[in-house]
């Protein structure tokens, strides 16, 4: 079983995804997919990479 991620190794991930902009368009993705999986849909102010956090931690995907 792989060790999961801390919160801070995940938000660290996820922040050098946006220097491409490819990474902004997996972002985008990954958002789309937390709100098909049933969540709130994200609030304008709210980041991209918070929703994304709280949905895997929420979902047991991430630990801290």
């Amino acid at each position: 079983m792989s060790k999961l991620k801390t919160i801070e190794q995940r938000q660290k991930e996820l922040q050098s995804r946006l220097a491409a902009p490819a990474g902004h368009d997996e972002l985008r993705k990954l958002e789309a997919h937390c709100q098909n999986a049933g969540e709130r849909p994200r609030v304008t102010k709210e980041s991209v990479i918070t929703y994304i956090l709280v949905h895997e931690r929420t979902h047991g995907r991430i630990a801290g």
